[in-house]
């Protein structure tokens, strides 16, 4: 049965705890630098009680730090580039970048598009539901559209309003190889016959909007230069923290968003060989209609980011939030980190083979001495050595404590104890989720996944 759940939840959402965020990241460039200070010097207190896997000797350059050193250099820079995470947090954001100045580019329709297979439908009308407060609902040329990739269009027609545009994607879509979720945008793409003033909204099943990705998404189109903007993902619409594991594991993502995924596009105004995610996009219909949707791959968005970068697309971060949710289950984190590597490999990259296994074991290999040093054993090292072993340790940390705290605090009534603990937690259990998720990455490699996993969203 399927609930309407729009009611209070959908009047009075907590986006407006969103606004902490943009404040920060208004001067984030400021903030930031000085959190990471903060977490050096705090670091540097805290092991002169505790101790520290690494010891500083007068004696000079030693065995162990060349071992350390060369190991370390080995993982250091397959995390393409080296302190990503920490450059992006700190280059300036400017979430307010084109609220002001002339429109330079015409609008001719924004079509927001929320894709779904059709079987977490209750997910689906929830995040489409949360479209009946925006302003911008009424806006000429604004269009909302939910993609149906099933028979069952009809379920979704009697629980929507009748300004929501229900498409539902046929058994046959004229292409010559698409499959999965691309079939269904590359319907989407063939029926509205998207023109170089044209714009799609990307979302996924459970991704929920507010009005600010509204406003900032029509200044993006209007004011700005790129074709093709990104957002970051906060994953606490439903479930946050509930799986305690599953939402450290989804610290790592949004930290990774703010970081690697936004340096590129800050620096080069282009993804790293193609690093973005699914949802969250807004693309020109310019670059839909040149690169297509027309791929059997199970990891569509990396396809279409890859082949957008090539032909010379300008991409731009935007920094307005979506909320979606990490998997309800570990056997559903599972399965998604497995199709996305079996996707990123099948493109048959040298460059980008190699990009995905450095970041599965340059994720990994920065815990790998913190961990011995837990059996009592240290590495004698100078001592400019090792001040930049404690840096290279800070810079970790002060990423996934960012992240941390960001995310809660765009979450209404969570308490400073509760965002402490969440942020020790991630610290804890980050480790692990990388080692699952390169687990997954070798096994996708050995046994690629199979078909397309939609996981559950309660």
């Amino acid at each position: 049965m399927i609930v309407d759940k729009c009611g209070q939840s959908a009047m009075h959402p907590s986006w407006k705890h969103s606004n902490r965020i943009y404040s920060i990241l208004r001067f984030n460039y400021i903030v930031f630098p000085c959190t990471l200070l903060l977490t050096f010097f705090g670091l540097r207190s805290l092991v002169s009680y505790t101790g520290y896997y690494a010891e500083a000797t007068d004696g000079g350059w030693t065995r162990s730090a060349t071992i350390h050193a060369s190991i370390t250099a080995l993982f250091f820079f397959l995390q393409i580039p080296p302190y990503a995470n920490t450059l992006g947090l700190c280059l300036p954001m400017q979430p307010f970048k084109y609220s002001k100045g002339p429109k330079t580019r015409r609008l001719g329709t924004l079509r927001v598009c929320l894709v779904t297979k059709g079987t977490n439908i209750q997910a689906a009308i929830n995040s489409a539901r949360c479209w009946d407060v925006l302003s911008h609902r009424n806006h000429p040329s604004v269009t909302f559209h939910v993609l149906v990739d099933n028979d069952n269009g009809d379920e979704f027609r009697q629980h929507l309003p009748s300004y929501i545009q229900v498409d539902q994607v046929p058994k046959h879509v004229p292409s010559k190889r698409a499959m999965y979720k691309a079939r269904a945008l590359e319907h989407f793409r063939q029926k509205y016959k998207l023109s170089k003033e044209d714009w799609v909204l990307h979302l996924d099943e459970e991704s929920e909007i507010d009005e600010h990705v509204m406003v900032q998404s029509l200044n993006f189109i209007e004011r700005g230069t790129a074709q093709f903007g990104n957002g970051t993902i906060y994953y606490t619409s439903v479930n946050h923290w509930t799986n305690t594991f599953l939402s450290a594991a989804e610290v790592v993502r949004l930290a990774e968003d703010y970081g690697r995924f936004h340096f590129p596009f800050k620096i080069f105004g282009r993804p790293l060989l193609g690093w973005i995610h699914g949802s969250w996009m807004l693309i020109n219909g310019e670059v839909e209609n040149t690169i297509k949707w027309d791929t059997d791959n199970v990891c569509e968005d990396y396809w279409f980011g890859y082949h957008a970068a090539k032909h010379g697309f300008k991409f731009e971060w935007v920094h307005a939030l979506f909320r979606e949710q990490p998997p309800v289950s570990m056997m559903d984190f599972w399965r998604q980190r497995r199709r996305w590597y079996t996707g990123i490999w099948s493109l048959n990259r040298m460059t980008v083979r190699l990009a995905l296994i450095a970041a599965g074991l340059g994720g990994v290999g920065i815990f790998i001495f913190p961990f011995i040093g837990v059996f009592g054993i240290r590495v004698t090292v100078p001592h400019w050595y090792w001040y930049w072993m404690l840096f290279n340790d800070a810079t970790a940390i002060h990423a996934l404590v960012v992240a941390g705290v960001l995310q809660d605090l765009s979450v209404a009534n969570i308490s400073i104890i509760s965002i402490c603990y969440h942020a020790i937690t991630s610290l804890v259990l980050s480790p692990f989720a990388h080692i699952l998720q390169t687990m997954a990455l070798f096994t996708a490699l050995a046994v690629p996944s199979k078909g397309y996993c939609v996981i559950d969203k309660s």
